[in-house]
């Protein structure tokens, strides 16, 4: 009895059931499978034109669910930017090959001078964003009528405060929504 072992909870549609402890352990499953994925692309010979739709079409697709749902940790975030730049730039005789770019220089928009890569801690705040503002425009849905009874029974989502005992969910979105700082104004 004295015997205690802990048990795994698992995944639900792709998403640890249970966040607690270190989120960096906790989300580094995403950081791993991107990174398999990317072992599999090294042996085929892509152009640039190759690598920047691989990167596009599945390495920045394969955080987008977790990133919906949760405010994934900096380092983390610096960790798969620094897989896919790797990728990106290329080795040679297991060495990686000199980054003639920042990176940050390559999440630029192409008309701006970048390849149009997705900054990864921006487009995490953006999917929260647009979870909040999902809450905002549609009232009766379940999850926003819970996270109002839950969170702010009584005010607006924009006078909330995080409470202590907060979810690492509602904790995500309101870190996501902290570049608003009152209410619109009724026009």
């Amino acid at each position: 009895m004295g015997n205690m072992q802990r048990v795994s909870q698992g995944k639900y549609l792709g998403l640890p059931m249970v966040v607690s402890g270190s989120k960096q352990q906790l989300f580094g499953f995403i950081k791993t499978s991107i990174h398999q994925r990317m072992l599999k692309w090294k042996n085929r010979l892509l152009s640039a034109a190759g690598k920047e739709t691989m990167l596009k079409s599945v390495a920045l697709a394969m955080p987008t669910y977790t990133m919906s749902c949760f405010q994934l940790p900096s380092k983390l975030c610096k960790e798969i930017s620094s897989l896919m730049a790797n990728y990106w730039w290329g080795e040679a005789n297991g060495k990686n090959k000199i980054h003639w770019c920042a990176w940050k220089k390559l999440t630029r928009n192409k008309h701006m001078g970048g390849l149009g890569f997705k900054d990864l801690m921006a487009y995490n705040t953006a999917l929260l964003g647009k979870q909040v503002w999902r809450m905002l425009t549609q009232p009766n849905l379940l999850v926003s009528q819970v996270m109002k009874a839950k969170y702010f029974p009584r005010s607006s989502i924009f006078k909330c405060k995080v409470p202590n005992n907060a979810s690492w969910i509602w904790r995500s979105l309101m870190g996501a929504g902290s570049w608003w700082n009152k209410e619109p104004d009724a026009r």
